[in-house]
């Protein structure tokens, strides 16, 4: 007999899952109402001559089992449950199973029977039920107080869920939220889970709450909304308004309560035991009761009303005092061509004989809404002719000596009253005598008009020739504050009444009118000055015009003088860096030109960097110069950026950034034909030896520098009790000893290159001189090297 073992695979949810059952205790879950995979195979070689599901149950002390699905001697398939599907051989044995109940839930046996021996192989099913979710909101009002409870069930759940609420994304607080759970268990093996989140509604902010629900038929927690009532506090207010209702003046008081939820409480406190008319108005957003209340009865009294909510914390209250009515007095208007007698009560009118259409005007001190006149004549009635209409005394036709005398006029409304006496006196007309006279003083001319002994006075004016105005324009600006002011200056030169003068600015027709400040100068000649001002920065109407505009009777249109504000010039701001003349010092340059009278200048630094700087600055007119220097060692900024900023107006900022490089000296190389010699510690040539003829003059070693500095310096030595030349710039010298060896008959030379090992090792000696080389080393009288510098920065 072959291998022979069996692989159980628990599929769930029509999903394979594979599962590898070694032996008894292992599970598999099923969901209620779903289908799980039962799945059971032999690999074996052996003849099979039964397979099949079975499950075994125990009752009265006995061990049962009950075949549920497979195959008999002979392959013949059956199938006495009918939650099950057939398998699909007797090698295969894998059944969807139908979980239809609570009490399928148990342990079920994979059966092989062989010809020598079963073999078998159980898993244990778990039932689980997912629960339905529902979501119920009540509410009610327990001593005035408004509560909400909301109720999550979780209906036929296996095993009973866990369940929790959120507010606002938050479990809630113990105040002022209440939670009670209950549990129901139910015949079918599953339960109910219930619980309700309770709250006074006026204490919600939240328009929803959330109920949580965890439980193994879940992937992730279920989260359910329902939103609930929420109240919004109100904006209270009062106003009163004057209306007219059949010949009486009434108060209307409004109560108004906006945007709050729900609807506001209102009522008017009032010490009255009259039953006021009211009207009530609600609107989407707006509550309104208006209050309707005599004018004359409740002038000058407090009206309150009193509005309650629950998001109050108290009963808040809106005051309105009605205004009390009064009649000062009633009074002639300027203008009638009379006199008034300011010693005496009564006033005096002068009417001339035949005069027409003569209006006198009665004008009424007050604050009533409304008044009624009556006028008489000594002590009767208005003479005909003369009616009152409205407010006026109109004469019909020319004035007759009937119409001279007493008359008094009453003015009322309801307890309020005021009385105007005032003479009217009927004049002949008497013709002036009219006299000029020309008078010449200090060169200047004085015309005088006489008209004198007429009845009534005669009316005088002069009649100029005319004279077209004059308009200029100019225009001046000034610094404050760091910030550039334009004054324009308009004035107008002509003859009386002085000119009108408006400005507009921009270069539209459209309402851009500016403030401005207007005065007049009356000159001796009988010409008017007028001259108006405008003043303000110059940024804001930069590039605009700005137009004056005069208008006067002399005209037959008006005329306009314009000029144009000049655009305002940005800064200009450069930086650069360079390196200071004899010194190791580096120096880099913010350079910054523009309008104005200070530069706010400064260097963005590093933290915990002080360096020195320096701000020189002067001004050509308008136009500043300024420079802030910084001064450093390259060594502190190398590599990095250095930024210069300038402060402008409103908080702007114009900033620009310099890089400082970062320098290397890479190698110096001997451009002549050298020898290399070895070193004794790795064989690579370090040391290049250089030949030269003896007795000849002006011979070249040739030098070259790979570097990106800019400048550096190169400095060869002798040994041998000659000077030793090094070379280096700034921080960037290599830390090596670079010789240029020079030999005379007993010695050797050589020129070794400038090298780039790590560290600073010793310069290497030369190998000994013998009598067979020294030939080639004779003493050297005279030479020169010659740097041939290649690279710059």
């Amino acid at each position: 007999m072959g291998c022979s073992w069996l692989l159980i695979l628990g599929l769930v949810l029509n999903v394979a899952h594979c599962l590898e059952i070694l032996g008894p205790g292992k599970e598999i879950t099923g969901v209620l109402g779903e289908d799980v995979y039962l799945s059971c195979r032999y690999l074996g070689e052996s003849e099979i001559l039964s397979a099949l599901w079975k499950r075994q149950s125990i009752t009265n002390s006995q061990v049962k089992s009950r075949r549920l699905v497979g195959f008999l001697a002979g392959n013949k398939m059956f199938c006495h449950d009918n939650s099950f599907s057939l398998p699909d051989s007797p090698t295969n044995l894998t059944v969807r199973m139908r979980v239809s109940s609570v009490e399928v839930e148990g342990e079920y046996i994979c059966e092989f029977g062989l010809d020598k021996e079963d073999l078998s192989d159980s898993v244990f099913l778990t039932v689980v039920a997912r629960p339905d979710i529902h979501m119920l909101v009540n509410a009610e009002t327990i001593n005035g107080t408004h509560y909400q409870s909301v109720s999550c069930s979780a209906v036929g759940g296996r095993p009973t869920p866990q369940m929790s609420w959120l507010v606002n994304g938050v479990p809630p607080s113990d105040y002022p939220f209440t939670v009670e759970k209950n549990e129901t268990l139910h015949l079918n093996g599953t339960s109910t889970l219930s619980s309700i989140l309770r709250f006074p509604t006026h204490l919600l902010n939240e328009d929803s709450v959330t109920c949580v629900i965890q439980h193994p038929t879940l992937p992730d927690p279920k989260l359910t909304t329902v939103r609930v009532e929420t109240y919004a506090r109100p904006n209270v207010t009062i106003k009163a308004e004057m209306v007219q209702q059949g010949g009486s003046e009434f108060w209307v008081v409004s109560c108004i309560s906006s945007g709050g939820r729900p609807d506001t409480d209102i009522s008017l406190a009032l010490n009255t035991d009259e039953e006021l008319e009211n009207e009530a108005d609600t609107d989407s957003q707006t509550q309104t009761i208006s209050f309707r209340l005599p004018a004359t009865v409740f002038e000058g009294r407090n009206v309150t009303c009193v509005f309650d909510h629950p998001k109050f914390t108290h009963k808040e209250s809106r005051v309105i005092t009605l205004p009390s009515f009064y009649l000062a007095g009633i009074q002639l208007s300027a203008g009638l061509g009379g006199n008034s007698d300011h010693t005496q009560a009564t006033e005096s009118i002068e009417l001339q004989e035949g005069q027409s259409d003569t209006v006198i005007s009665l004008e009424v001190i007050g604050n009533v809404p409304r008044y009624n006149i009556d006028c008489k004549k000594d002590d009767g009635p208005l003479p005909d002719g003369v009616q009152l209409v409205g407010s006026n005394l109109t004469v019909q036709g020319p004035v007759v000596h009937q119409y001279a005398g007493l008359y008094e006029c009453v003015t009322s409304y309801y307890h309020h009253k005021a009385t105007l006496q005032f003479n009217i006196t009927v004049l002949q007309p008497v013709p002036p005598t009219i006299r000029v006279d020309l008078q010449t003083e200090d060169g200047r001319s004085l015309i005088e008009c006489l008209a004198a002994d007429a009845v009534p006075a005669a009316n005088m004016s002069w009649l100029l020739p005319e004279a077209r105005p004059n308009i200029t324009i100019n225009s001046s600006t000034e610094w404050r504050d760091g910030d550039e002011y334009t004054k324009v200056d308009c004035s107008v030169d002509s003859v009386a009444p002085a000119a009108t003068i408006t400005w507009h600015v921009g270069n539209s027709d459209g309402d851009n009118s500016i403030s401005h400040l207007t005065e007049t100068q009356v000159h001796a000649d009988g010409l008017v000055s007028a001259r108006s001002s405008v003043q303000f920065m110059s940024s804001l109407y930069s590039g605009q015009n700005l137009t004056c505009t005069m208008e006067h009777r002399s005209l037959e249109a008006p005329e306009k003088k314009t000029i144009h504000i000049p655009v305002h010039k940005a800064p200009l701001l450069s930086v650069s860096v360079v390196k200071q003349q004899d010194s190791s010092l580096w120096l880099a340059v913010c350079d910054y030109r523009g309008e104005g009278v200070g530069a706010n200048l400064a260097w963005v630094l590093p933290e915990n960097v002080k360096g020195q700087t320096s701000l020189h600055s002067e001004n050509e007119g308008h136009a500043l110069k300024a420079r802030l220097t910084y001064q450093f060692p390259l060594a502190l900024h190398e590599g990095q950026d250095l930024t210069c900023v300038y402060q402008l107006e409103h908080g702007l900022t114009e900033r620009r950034t310099v890089h400082i490089p970062r320098y290397s000296i890479f190698s110096v190389r001997v451009l002549n034909h050298t020898t290399p010699l070895q070193t004794r510690y790795s064989g690579e040539p370090v040391i290049h030896r250089v030949t030269l003829k003896e007795k000849l003059h002006n011979q070249r070693i040739l030098l070259q520098v790979d570097s990106n500095v800019p400048e550096y310096n190169l400095i060869c030595k002798s040994t041998g009790g000659h000077d030793l030349l090094l070379f280096g710039l700034g921080h960037h010298s290599h830390g090596r000893c670079h010789s240029l060896r020079v030999l005379k008959k007993e010695s050797l030379s050589a020129l070794t290159t400038l090298m780039q090992e790590p560290g600073s090792p010793e310069v290497k000696k030369p190998a000994a001189v013998t009598k067979e080389n020294s030939k080639e080393y004779a003493q050297l009288i005279s030479y020169s090297i010659v740097i041939d510098v290649k690279s710059t920065v």
